[in-house]
């Protein structure tokens, strides 16, 4: 396990120990009320120092489909709820 080094969009911040970078991020994430915006996530190294994680500048923006689902093309699913 890794330790990390979460600082939340409102300035507080915590040490937590994770597996990995992801899952680091998705529970920075999770605990900033889901969003990713002003969330820094940083590594400490063997030697304490902080190093970034993947997370990008801005914060993570998620995976979007490239392609807009409509509800009257039958070749893309409907999947928006409404």
């Amino acid at each position: 396990m890794e330790r990390y080094k979460i600082t939340l969009a409102d300035g507080s911040s915590g040490d937590e120990f994770f597996e990995s970078d992801n899952q680091a991020i998705l529970a920075a994430t999770d605990a900033n009320g889901g969003s990713s915006q002003g969330l820094h996530v940083q590594r400490y190294d063997d030697r304490g120092r902080l190093l970034p994680t993947k997370l990008p500048p801005g914060g993570h923006r998620g995976t979007r489909c490239s392609r807009a689902h409509t509800q009257n093309d039958p070749r893309t699913a409907w999947t928006r709820s409404r």
